[in-house]
């Protein structure tokens, strides 16, 4: 009996139901990433956010997972592990980071403080010339935004006698310095004690930063005089005669300046003069001005219904989203020959309309990368190209024909008759890949919390236009990394990727150009 009920499957067999974390929403997130493969949720915290009283907002798991451990608060000055019960255990990290700016800007400070949080110590730097005695103190941040420095201890010498003192603490302010200092914030009801230590460093004439760009760089140097001739001066590297850089800011013991006028792509030297002394020379080249193929929109072929922009065997920069549909509707994105925004021999324009596709509405697009493939009621797309350059806006012709909202989304429904509205926008970025949106799972670039976006910029078409109207859309930069991506996108309905917009409404956009300083 035994040998034949093992012949049989087990009919209590449980089946397999992964438990997954599909949303995580606290207070005071700056940004919630949920990494599936991994299990695991990062959260990054304003820097005001109490970590070990964290307040879940929602917590949306799978169908059928439940999880007894996710109270109102949870405890994340630690990672935790959370335990998803289906018909089996699923284990899950919730972690959190939190980064806490602090400063302290000193006048004539040679280099930026530095921070020790383990003993809660401060140490700033100033020149040798600067007497330790008179140190101001422009501005500072010990703790988190909304914590207050209440108060300051020190001794203080009158050059007869040495006294221990207590100050309140006023920025703008001159403290003697000559031995450690404490300084005392408020925070959350709590007096949190730091050490501050000036230290004194020898300056010597140098530049200490270039930052080129294609037509202008930004230099930065120090000196070791009082400041009353000093100069940044530049040249071409093949050139005899250095130029003097026009004014010049001078701050302490540092000198900055802006130069202009420079040609792209050419070598340079620059030097800081103080008096008859000079530093040594620091190269430096400026960057070419590279604009990618197509952005004039002259260049299209045809592939059975869906239109290309670009030449077949060509260079492809550009694709479009509408390529899903193409077949049953026709391309929602062509080109115009009629309707230019500069007109000559072969000169065309990108036109772009929003239409309800087969099931559901679509909005005519354009953007950098490639169409990948349908998924589910929506496409895949690459978006970006290899990009490295440093432009500063985007300049182009754009016009625009708003009709009502037709279609929304159920998210969207309050937009229904209201105008329909239209956009473009840039981005520099260094993801290690090109980012895959993908509008059947609402997988989008989070453009505000992104951390691999570099540079961003948005125009928004409210209303329909009379004609063309050029546009000179500048990009917002959060850092000075070197981009590895360019992203553009033109949409006829700007809220295309939620299925929401006016069928009819449509973009024309031309003559785009990269700008650079």
């Amino acid at each position: 009996m035994l040998a034949v009920s093992c012949a049989f499957p087990n009919d209590l067999d449980y089946p397999t139901v992964v438990g997954k974390i599909v949303a995580f929403e606290v207070e005071d997130a700056k940004e919630v990433t949920i990494n599936a493969s991994a299990r695991e949720v990062t959260i990054v915290l304003e820097e005001w956010a109490d970590k070990s009283h964290v307040k879940v907002n929602a917590c949306e798991l799978s169908e059928g997972a439940t999880c007894p451990e996710i109270g109102e608060y949870l405890d994340l000055t630690s990672p935790i592990k959370l335990v998803l019960h289906t018909y089996q255990d699923y284990e899950w990290t919730v972690l959190a980071t939190q980064t806490i700016e602090r400063y302290v800007h000193c006048t004539g400070e040679v280099q930026e403080a530095r921070f020790n949080l383990e003993t809660r110590s401060v140490y700033v730097y100033l020149p040798d010339t600067q007497p330790l005695s008179k140190v101001t103190f422009e501005s500072m941040k010990l703790e988190p935004e909304g914590s207050r420095i209440v108060s300051t201890t020190g001794y203080e010498s009158d050059l007869q006698h040495l006294t221990f003192t207590t100050r309140a603490v006023s920025l703008p302010m001159t403290l003697d310095c000559v031995t450690e200092r404490s300084f005392f914030v408020e925070w959350r009801g709590e007096v949190i004690e730091w050490h501050l230590k000036a230290l004194q460093l020898k300056v010597s004439t140098a530049v200490s930063e270039v930052e080129p760009h294609c037509y202008s760089a930004r230099v930065r140097g120090v000196f070791a005089s009082d400041g009353t001739n000093v100069a940044i001066e530049y040249k071409k590297a093949d050139d005899a005669t250095w130029l003097q850089a026009p004014d010049a800011t001078v701050a302490g013991v540092g000198i900055t300046a802006h130069l202009t006028g420079l040609t792209p792509g050419t070598a340079y030297e620059c030097r800081v003069r103080d008096g008859e002394e000079v530093s040594a020379p620091m190269p430096f080249e400026t960057a070419t001005p590279v604009q990618p193929d197509n952005l004039s929109f002259d260049a299209w072929h045809a592939n059975g219904k869906v239109w290309n922009p670009w030449n077949e065997g060509g260079v492809q920069v550009w694709d479009s989203a509408n390529k899903a549909t193409a077949s049953f509707t026709g391309s929602a994105t062509t080109p115009d020959e009629a309707f230019v925004a500069v007109s000559g021999p072969g000169k065309k324009a990108c036109r772009m309309e929003s239409s309800y596709a087969v099931v559901k509405f679509a909005a005519g697009s354009v953007f950098t990368g490639q169409f990948v493939k349908l998924q589910g009621m929506g496409a895949e797309l690459a978006w970006g190209i290899p990009f490295t350059g440093k432009p500063v806006s985007l300049k182009g012709y754009a016009a625009y024909t708003s009709t009502p909202v037709t279609d929304a989304d159920p998210a969207y429904a309050s937009l229904l008759g209201q105008p329909d509205t239209g956009h473009i926008l840039i981005a520099l970025t260094d993801w290690p890949d090109q980012f895959h949106v993908v509008s059947s799972t609402a997988t989008y670039v989070d453009f505000d919390k992104d951390p691999a976006v570099i540079a961003y910029g948005r125009y928004n078409l409210s209303a329909s236009t009379d004609g063309y109207v050029p546009f000179d859309l500048p990009l917002e930069y959060r850092s000075d990394r070197t981009p590895k991506y360019l992203v553009i996108v033109a949409s006829s309905s700007s809220l295309g990727d939620y299925f929401t917009g006016g069928r009819g409404s449509t973009l024309w956009v031309d003559e785009f150009e990269l700008v650079y300083d």
